[in-house]
């Protein structure tokens, strides 16, 4: 038995002094990279959001009275001009009722003449006293009702009238109909609300889109701001518009809160239409012809080889170079075996200096520390070189290892 776990044993020491011969060496020297390269360029800070778009000002048309359309003289993307008849109601129930009240108007005026006769005649008798004066304030009563008769029914006259100018549905502003809710034939009923017949947009050919912003993302939108934005049916085509007004009520939907913000569009093209789907980038920041570095040069975590190699060179760069505010963190952490690791040796750098590995002149690692402006998910502007010696386009920042 015991033979066996010497030979077990023998085994595995071969085994180790194999590996170890044959393993390749992974020290900073040994290490082939892999490059992204420095170039200048254009770049932007955005805020995404969606939103729809819609007319700026939207009149609904309907209808004060109960009845049956009679005839409709428009129809859906119809121009319309203020004034203009968009539909008529049947009127044969209001002529016969106009014709009716007009045939009481006419016999209260011949009972108010007659009552007027009347009243005249024992208004002088009773002045000669010749009659009661009973009888004369039963003449004088008479008179009166009369009046009032021919007041009500003049009334009942005129009421009907006004409800047959109702009966003509007009457009109150020049526009598009956007939207036509009833047929020739239908019934409709004004008794409790207005009856929507039409939609009518003033001038399409400015527009504007409300878009909800995430609350962690409305301190960066500003009246004024520029916003840009695509919608399904031209995704290819960028139309640009402004924010006009940030509202300050919130949108609360599961615990999500959302502002609106308005942005006004020229649609003078005609490309845009009621209730399309806007995705929007608002432009925050915008800085041309930069030094642009691809992230993931940051991304990029060195191996421990690397890091031992790249260390006194970071100790001296970072005292040089780092500002007080923020060098003395940064040290410490290089001098602390557990944050001085591939992952967090950079952890105590603020979010905007950074920096990347290369190779310099002599083919030797380096370490350079920069200050980082504008940064998208993919690039990010190089501000300023914390050495003040700057990095020409084409330069090589190491992104990656592979093994010789």
């Amino acid at each position: 038995m015991k033979k066996w776990r010497w030979v077990v044993f023998g085994v595995l020491c071969i085994s180790a002094v194999v590996y170890f011969k044959m393993k390749p060496s992974l020290n900073a020297k040994n290490l082939a990279y892999t490059y992204t390269v420095l170039e200048k360029g254009n770049i932007e800070a955005i805020v995404s959001s969606t939103g729809a778009l819609e007319a700026i000002n939207t009149v609904e048309v309907g209808t004060q009275i109960s009845g049956t359309i009679k005839k409709i003289y428009v129809d859906y993307n119809d121009k319309v001009k203020a004034g203009q008849l968009l539909a008529e109601m049947d009127l044969n129930l209001l002529n016969t009722n106009l014709s009716s009240a007009q045939a009481n108007l006419a016999v209260s005026e011949a009972q108010l003449n007659h009552a007027r006769v009347e009243f005249e005649r024992d208004t002088k008798l009773y002045n000669l006293n010749i009659i009661a004066e009973k009888e004369y304030q039963n003449s004088k009563y008479i008179f009166e009702q009369a009046e009032s008769a021919k007041k009500a029914a003049l009334a009942a006259v005129k009421n009907i009238q006004v409800t047959i100018n109702y009966a003509h549905i007009t457009s109150p502003i020049h526009g598009t109909v956007t939207e036509r809710s009833v047929e020739e034939g239908q019934t409709v009923a004004a008794s409790f609300a207005t009856p929507r017949m039409f939609i009518i947009a003033e001038d399409l050919s400015k527009m504007q889109i409300l878009a909800d912003v995430d609350e962690s993302d409305i301190g960066y939108i500003a009246d004024g701001m520029k916003a840009r934005f695509t919608v399904q049916t031209y995704p290819q085509k960028a139309f640009i518009g402004q924010v006009s007004q940030i509202r300050m009520q919130p949108i609360k939907i599961n615990n999500v809160v959302n502002y609106q913000v308005v942005i006004d569009v020229d649609n003078s093209e005609g490309f845009l239409l009621p209730g399309m789907t806007a995705s929007i980038a608002f432009i925050i920041d915008v800085a041309n012809n930069v030094m642009l570095i691809n992230n993931s040069a940051f991304r990029f975590r060195p191996s421990e080889a690397m890091l031992e190699e790249i260390k006194p060179k970071l100790l001296q760069e970072a005292k040089m170079f780092l500002p007080d505010s923020i060098q003395l963190n940064f040290i410490d952490a290089l001098n602390n075996v557990a944050l001085y690791t591939p992952a967090d040796f950079k952890k105590k750098l603020p979010a905007k200096i950074d920096g990347f590995f290369m190779k310099d002149e002599n083919g030797k690692l380096n370490f350079k520390f920069i200050e980082i402006g504008i940064k998208t998910g993919l690039q990010s502007e190089i501000k300023a070189f914390l050495d003040s010696i700057p990095l020409k386009e084409g330069t090589k920042a190491i992104n990656g290892i592979k093994s010789k």
